[in-house]
This record gives structure tokens, sequence and C-alpha cells, in this order.
């Protein structure tokens, strides 16, 4: 199906309208809300997750960040305490995290967890704001695409990629980071460049190098439509939540310099020896542990229709799909592929993944026959995948395997009994899945109201 050429109509500007916009997103939002819930991690997980919502707890439980030998035990004695544990100007230790993802906990400790230190908090709080973001994807995706296309799209990201396992598991920086880039496209839709440029601030919030995101953003659509005010815009409202984090990292670490909440000199160290590592840069892609195209496959089904759909796609589409793919050579230069251990599939490219989300989904509308064939088969794989992984947290990649392992074809290998039960499951549930979509009656884009067309 394609929807191409097709002039944009208004819908009524009245309550049944709003409410018949945000129903469907509603329903798909709460039901990924609970199986979030249901399998976030709650008792073990990544140091880095553990270390954010100490120091949420802290600063609810004992009201100042400072970390002492007393605070938890568990990341004081451990090997690894100089990743999380960093020295401020006046010499004292605080857990150095993501202001994002500390921040974001908060209500959730002050509330609940205010005694005794817990990781309930923390998970349930990734998993409303993983719900969010789903949220603002549905509706984003609403704008342009009939319901039941726009909630594939949503519950793809959802449930049928590491946003299930990671993002929605614990308080991730890209937790926060996701949610940004769902809010930007959402407010994109609706041309409102201020709020644009709010959700940007959230997504620097997350991650602070994520900022180019927001500024490709906001400069490549300001060229294109020629208009430097949303630009000017864009970066205003996004530069008011950069104001906002340095006065977080004041209070939390003595310092207004933003970067201050990491140890930044690993970054420097590595950028200095690996500037050009391309085995690096396509880790992020197609490597067995943590490639995009690995554990996302849909995508290379997509490509085509999206190169040939290109210039047809809304500007802000583009711009923020070319911000996730600026951020993630960036990041490649900054970081290790990998992304460290304790997480299930990848995480360093889930930002990628969310700037390229309202793209794929619009391209999906024409992909060619074979593609179209294939789609139920690769979507159904992929959800399994991601939910084997989400139902049993301790599978896994470590660092070292991410070229030679697959956290779940290792197991297959060594089990072959779990190779058989997954091909039965995914055939039925390929099978399933066509049935139902066959005989779900279609609507017509020209019955959705479809978003600004490019100018």
């Amino acid at each position: 199906m394609n929807n191409e050429g097709v002039s944009k109509t208004s819908a009524p500007n009245d309550s049944s309208s709003t409410s018949s916009e945000w129903r469907m997103p509603s329903v798909v939002a709460a039901i990924c809300l609970s199986v979030f819930v249901a399998t976030a991690s709650y008792s073990t997980g990544s140091g880095d997750v553990a270390a954010a919502n100490v120091l949420s707890w802290q600063l609810t439980s004992a009201g100042d960040p400072i970390f002492r030998d007393t605070t938890y035990p568990p990341i004081d004695d451990h090997p690894g305490r100089d990743i999380w544990v960093i020295e401020r100007s006046d010499g004292q230790e605080v857990i150095g995290r993501s202001p994002g993802a500390v921040a974001a906990a908060i209500p959730a400790y002050a509330l609940f967890g205010r005694e005794t230190f817990s990781l309930i908090p923390g998970a349930v709080t990734a998993a409303l704001i993983t719900a969010l973001a789903v949220l603002l994807l549905a509706l984003t995706l609403r704008e342009r695409l009939a319901p039941r296309e726009a909630a594939l799209g949503a519950l793809v990201f959802a449930l049928g990629t590491p946003v299930w396992t990671v993002a929605a598991d614990g308080m991730w920086p890209h937790t926060i980071t996701i949610v940004g880039v769902c809010g930007m496209g959402w407010a994109a839709t609706r041309e409102r460049w201020w709020l644009v440029g709010l959700f940007g601030g959230v997504v620097v919030w997350g991650r602070l190098h994520a900022a180019v995101i927001v500024a490709v953003f906001g400069l490549l659509l300001g060229w294109r439509r020629r208009d430097a005010g949303l630009t000017a815009v864009i970066g205003a409202s996004s530069g008011l939540m950069l104001l906002l984090q340095a006065a977080w990292t004041r209070w939390i670490y003595g310092d207004w310099n933003p970067m201050a909440s990491y140890e930044t000199d690993k970054f420097g160290e590595y950028a200095e020896t690996h500037t050009l590592d391309v085995v690096n840069q396509l880790g992020f892609w197609v490597s067995p542990g943590r490639g995009l195209l690995v554990w996302t496959p849909v995508i290379l089904l997509l490509v085509p229709s999206l190169l040939k759909r290109w210039t047809t796609l809304p500007e802000w589409s583009r711009a923020l799909l070319l911000g996730g793919i600026a951020y993630t050579l960036l990041q490649g230069l900054l970081n290790r592929f990998s992304g460290g251990d304790a997480f299930y599939g990848y995480r360093l490219t889930l930002e990628l993944l969310a700037c390229a989300a309202p793209a794929l989904a619009y391209a999906a509308t024409s992909v060619g026959p074979a593609a179209r064939r294939l789609l139920a088969p690769v979507l159904i794989f992929q959800a399994l995948i991601i939910a084997a992984g989400a139902a049993n947290q301790t599978l896994g990649s470590t660092t070292e395997e991410v070229w030679t392992h697959h956290a779940l074809f290792s197991v297959m290998v060594q089990q072959p009994y779990v190779l058989l039960g997954f091909a039965a499951t995914g055939l039925a549930a390929t099978y399933l899945a066509c049935r139902i979509w066959a005989g779900t009656p279609q609507a017509s884009l020209t019955d959705v109201p479809q978003a600004v067309e490019s100018r």
C-alpha cells in the first residue's frame, strides 16, 4: 500500500476526534506497559542501572549525593567500582551516572523506596517511561498511517527490539533518550518546534553527546524550510534544558560543566586511539552480539523502500534519521560498540532505532511483493528472540563474546531442542499473525488525518 500523493485532509477539531486519535495509541501503550512491568529486572541487572538507582535513592533517603563505604556495599566492594564512583571537584566521591536516569526515578524512590534500597522503584519507572515513548511513537505514526499499521509499527518498536530488554528493563540512559526522541517526532508532526526542543533537551539529559541528534535535526529542518527561526526555537528550548542540566551537575558534582557526571577522560583516551576504527563502527551494525541489523533484520527489508520513497517522506522524519546516524558515528569514535555486559541485545544504537522508527514505518507501507511476504516471519522472528531474553534474564553476551556469540543462538547450538521449540513456535505464530492480519479490515489512508506535507 502506498500513501504517496494523498492530499492532506483535516480531521474535525472536536473532542470525539481527539478521543479517536488517542484511543489506539493508549491501548498499545497500556499493553506494552503491562508487559514491561511483568518482565523488568527487580533483583538483578547491570551495575550501570543499579548505580543510577542508588543515587536516586540516596537523594531521597539521605538528602545528599556523597557516596560512602556504607552507602551501598555491593558497589563499594565491586572490582568495577571506578566505573560508577567518581570524584567531585571538592574531592568527595559520588556516583557518576546520566542525570536523566537518576532524576526520573527520584519520585518513585521518594514514594515507595525511601527506607531500604531496592531496584523495584527504578525498574517500574523505566517501564512507565518506555511505555510513554511507545505512546508518543504511536501518536506520531497515527498521523500518516492507518490505525492498525501505526499500532503494528509501535508494537514492533516496543516488543520486537531491545527497547524491551534494555530501556524498559531498568533505568539506563537510553530509557530517557528514546522517550525524548519519540517526543521530538510527535511534536514535529504538530510543528510545535519549542516542544521539539524541550524533548531534545530530554534526550540530552539521557546522554549529553546525543545533543548531536537535536543539532542535526534543527539545522537540517531549518535549512530545508529556509526558516532560521525554527532552528532558533529548537536551539533555545533545548538550550534551556541544558542549563537545567548544568544546575543539576552543580548540585550533585559541584561543577557547572554538564559533562561532570561522567569520567570523560576515558572517552577522550578512546577517541585518540580509535579515530578511524572501522571494526568498531561495523560492530554497531553487524556483530552477532550487538549488531543492529542482526537483532533487527526487518530494517534490511525496509531499506529499499526507504531509499525509494526518501523524497516523499516528511522532512522531519528524514532529519531525525540523519541525526541518529550522525550520533551513532560519533558514538563509535567515543566508545566501544559493545556497550559492556549484563544486558540482552544492543543498547548503544537504541537512539538510532528511535530516530529511524518513523521513517521506516512510513516506508513499510510501500515495500515490494517479496519483502511484503517476508515481513510477517521476520517480525515474528525478532519478537520471539527478544521475548526469550525478556523472560530469561540470565541470557546475554559478555564484551569479549560480542563478535563470536549471539545470546540466544549460542544456546540453541548447545541445546538443539531449544532450536526446535523456537522454530515450531515461530511457524505457528507466523501463521496466526498472517491469518489475523488478512482478516482485519483495511482502512484507507484517505480516511486518515495526514501530517503536514513536506514543503
